[in-house]
C-alpha cells in the first residue's frame, strides 16, 4: 500500500524536474510513511511513498526488471503474486526482491499491457517501458485504488491523489460545475472528470498507454451477468462460502500485523469468523459506536468478538467528532458527505495503533443484495400495478391528513418518497433513489444561482446512472441495480471512503467481498436466491448460520452510522449555520442561492422535515471550496477551519 506519482514527457528530449517529483511524493507522505523512492531518467519520473506490508527489507520501489528497461511503482496489493512468481521463475525471470510489485515488470515482459488481466488484487500502478518510450497506467477492476492524471502541453502527470498533481505550478485550479452538480445529487461523481477541470480519474478495470504524446484507454474487464438458471440454493451457498473463504485467505497474506473492522453486520462478522478459523493467533478486531438515537452497535459487535476470542477494541464517537472534518475533506481531495466517514476516521486511527492492515466488509451488500432499496424497488414493481390516478392524487391527499402528527413525520416522509418513485420509470426511480438533491428542476433550481443554472443548462446528473441501468447485457431488475452499484457507486463512493480514510493513518484496508472472482460468481446467482422472500442477503444469512449467533443474523442493517439529523438540530446547529448562513463562500462567489440554503436550515431546525443529508452535503462542499478557492492554501485553510470550528462545537 503506497502513494504513487510521476510525469512522462510527450517526446524524447523532455526533461522531468526531480524537484517536482519530490514535491509530489511529499504530498503523499501519509499514504506511505515508511519509505520513499524515485526513478528519474530524462523524459520520465516515477515517485512512490511506501507503506511496507510485503517484503519489508528489499521491497523498495520503484522496481525494475533485470536489465532496467522496465520500471514500475505500485499502490496496492497483488494477492496472487506467489503463483505468478513461480510461473515467471520457471520461464527464466530472475527476481531481486520478494515483493508482489516485482511480478508486474516480469509479467509485462511476457505479455505486454495485457498482463494486467492476470493480476488479482487491488492496485493502481505506473510502468515505464524505456525501449518503447511508453508509460502504462493501470487500475484494478473495482477501482479500489485511485489514480488521477492530467495533460500538460508537453507531458502527462499522474498521482494517487489529485493534490499531488497541483504540486506542479503549471497546473491551475478551475472548478468543474458538472462535477459539483453530480456530487450534490449522489455524494459522489459518476464520471471520469474530477471537481477540477482538466483532472481525470483513470476508470476502474482500465489501463492507459501514453506514448509519443498520445493517450489510449483500454478496458480489460467487464462484469457479465449470465444467470445460471439451473443453480440450486445449496450450490449457491457452498460456492459463495468457498470463494469468500479463498478471498479472505489471500488477503491475510502479510508480513505485518493484520486485523478487521467489526460492526454488528453480517459482512464484517463473517470476515472475523473466517479469519479466526484461518489464524493461529487471536484476530485483532476494532469497533466504533454511537450512544445516541439507538445507533450503537457495540454490544452486538462484542458478541461476535467474544465468540471468536478476538483482541477487541472499541470506541464511542460523540458529535464533536466533526472537529476532524477539515482534515477528512483535505485528505479525501473533495467533499464527502457520508456521515459514517466521521466514525470511520476514528476506528482507522484506533486500528493503526495495533496493526498495519485491516479487512473490511465493503462490497457484501452489492454482491448479495443487502440494501433496503433493492427490496424497495421490488415492492415498487408491485405497487405500480395500482392505477396511476390513485398514486398521483389519492395517496398524497391521504398522507397530508397526518401532517400535524409529529410521531408520524419520518414514516410520512418515507411513504411520500415511495409513492413519488412509483410515478417514475424503473431506471429513473433507482437513480433518484440513491440521490439527495435529486429533482433536477426543483431543489437544484432553487439552490443554484442564475449564472450556475445557465452554465449547467441541459446537464442531467442522472445520465451516468441511467446509461448503466440501460445496459442490455444485464437483464433482471436486481442485477441492473447491483451492476450500477458495482460499476459506479462502489469505485466512486465506497472505495474512495475506505481508501482515503485508512490511508490518512498509514493503514491498508482490504475488502474480501470486492474480490473480482467472488463478484463474477455472484453475477451468475439467480436473483430470486439473493432476495428470497424479500429477505436481504438471503444466501449470506444461510452461510452465516454456521458462524454467527441467531441474534446477529436477524439484526436489521445498520453499519457505521451517526444521527446527523439530530446533530444538526443540536450540537452542530451553530457550526452549520456559521458556514452556510453567515459566511458561505459558495454564495459570495455567485454559485449558490442564500435564500434557499436558509430555507433548508430553517425547515430542518423546525423539525418539519429531515434535511440533514442535504445540509451535510452543503457543509462538506463549502469546506472543500474554501480550501481551494479561498485566500489561503489548502493546508492553511484546513488549519484555519479547524481552529474556528472548535469554538463553535
Amino acid at each position: 500500500m503506497c502513494g504513487i506519482c510521476g510525469e512522462a514527457g510527450a517526446n524524447f528530449g523532455y526533461r522531468v524536474q526531480p524537484e517536482l517529483i519530490k514535491r509530489m511524493c511529499d504530498s503523499l507522505t501519509h499514504r506511505g510513511p515508511d519509505d520513499e523512492g524515485q526513478f528519474i531518467r530524462e523524459m520520465v519520473g516515477l515517485g512512490q511513498r511506501r507503506l511496507s506490508i510485503i517484503d519489508l527489507d528489499t521491497g523498495r520501489q520503484p522496481i525494475a526488471n533485470e536489465d532496467e528497461s522496465v520500471w514500475v511503482v505500485l499502490n496496492g496489493e497483488i494477492y496472487n503474486f506467489q503463483s505468478l512468481r513461480r510461473e515467471l521463475k520457471e520461464k527464466g525471470h530472475r527476481f531481486s526482491t520478494a515483493t508482489d510489485t516485482e511480478v508486474i515488470v516480469h509479467l509485462y515482459e511476457e505479455e505486454g499491457p495485457a498482463c494486467i488481466s492476470r493480476l488479482r488484487g487491488m492496485f493502481a500502478f505506473a510502468l515505464w517501458d524505456k525501449n518503447e518510450r511508453l508509460l502504462m497506467l493501470g487500475r484494478d477492476r473495482l477501482g479500489k485504488k485511485p489514480l488521477f492524471y492530467t495533460r500538460l502541453d508537453q507531458s502527462l502527470l499522474f498521482a494517487s491523489e489529485s493534490k499531488a498533481l497541483f504540486q506542479d505550478p503549471r497546473l491551475t485550479k478551475e472548478l468543474n460545475p458538472e462535477a459539483v452538480h453530480d456530487f450534490l445529487s449522489f455524494k459522489f461523481i459518476p464520471r471520469q472528470e474530477d471537481l477540477f477541470k482538466g483532472v481525470y480519474k483513470l476508470p476502474p478495470a482500465t489501463y492507459m498507454i501514453f506514448q509519443h504524446g498520445e493517450t489510449a484507454l483500454t478496458k480489460y474487464w467487464y462484469l457479465h451477468y449470465e444467470t445460471d438458471r439451473k443453480m440450486s440454493e445449496e450450490e449457491a451457498v457452498a460456492q459463495s462460502e468457498e470463494l469468500l473463504a479463498q478471498s479472505i485467505r489471500l488477503r491475510m497474506i502479510s508480513d505485518v500485523p493484520i486485523g478487521a473492522f467489526l460492526s454488528s453486520g453480517l459482512d464484517s462478522g463473517m470476515i472475523v469468523a473466517l479469519m479466526a478459523g484461518m489464524s493461529d493467533t487471536p484476530v485483532n478486531s476494532f469497533s466504533i459506536g454511537d450512544t445516541t438515537q439507538g445507533f450503537n452497535e457495540l454490544p452486538h459487535a462484542a458478541v461476535i468478538a467474544e465468540r471468536y476470542k478476538t483482541n477487541h477494541r472499541e470506541l464511542v464517537v460523540q458529535p464533536e467528532a466533526v472537529k476532524i472534518l477539515p482534515d477528512l475533506i483535505y485528505h479525501l481531495d473533495g467533499p464527502f458527505a457520508d456521515v459514517p466517514a466521521l466514525p470511520m476516521y476514528y476506528v482507522a486511527k484506533m486500528a493503526r495503533e495495533d496493526v498495519k492492515v485491516v479487512l473490511t466488509g465493503d462490497g457484501g451488500d452489492e454482491s448479495f443484495g443487502g440494501y433496503d432499496r433493492y427490496i424497495a424497488n421490488q415492492l415498487l414493481a408491485h405497487y405500480r400495478k395500482f392505477p396511476e390516478s390513485m398514486r398521483r392524487w389519492l395517496i398524497p391527499f391521504f398522507l397530508d391528513m397526518f401532517r400535524e402528527k409529529t410521531a408520524r413525520k419520518s414514516l410520512r416522509q418515507s411513504l411520500r418518497w415511495f409513492n413519488s418513485m412509483s410515478l417514475l420509470p424503473e431506471e429513473e426511480s433507482y437513480a433518484r433513489g440513491i440521490s439527495f438533491f435529486s429533482f433536477e428542476n426543483e431543489q437544484k433550481e432553487m439552490l443554484y444561482s442564475p449564472a450556475l443554472k445557465s452554465e449547467l443548462a441541459g446537464v442531467n446528473s442522472l445520465d451516468g446512472i441511467l446509461s448503466r441501468f440501460a445496459d442490455r447485457t444485464v437483464d433482471a431488475p436486481l442485477n441492473k441495480m447491483t451492476f450500477c452499484d458495482l460499476s459506479i457507486r462502489v469505485p466512486e463512493y465506497s472505495c474512495i471512503k475506505i481508501d482515503r480514510i485508512t490511508m490518512m493513518h498509514g493503514l491498508e484496508a482490504r475488502s474480501p467481498f470486492l474480490d473480482h472472482k467472488l463478484i463474477e460468481f455472484c453475477a451468475t446467482i439467480p436473483p430470486n436466491l439473493k432476495l428470497k422472500r424479500f429477505r436481504r442477503k438471503y444466501l449470506l444469512r444461510e452461510i452465516a448460520k454456521k458462524y454467527l449467533p441467531p441474534e446477529i443474523i436477524g439484526l436489521p442493517k445498520q453499519g457505521f452510522g451517526s444521527p446527523i439529523n439530530t446533530w444538526l438540530r443540536g450540537e452542530l446547529k451553530g457550526f452549520s449555520n456559521h458556514l452556510l448562513r453567515d459566511t458561505s463562500l459558495l454564495v459570495q462567489h455567485g454559485l449558490f442561492n442564500q435564500q434557499y440554503i436558509n430555507s433548508l436550515l430553517d425547515g430542518h431546525a423546525s423539525e418539519k422535515i429531515n434535511d440533514g443529508n442535504r445540509i451535510w452535503s452543503l457543509v462538506n462542499m463549502e469546506i472543500w471550496y474554501r480550501m481551494h478557492f479561498g485566500d489561503r492554501s489548502p493546508l492553511e485553510a484546513k488549519e484555519n477551519l479547524k481552529d474556528r470550528f472548535v469554538g463553535r462545537l
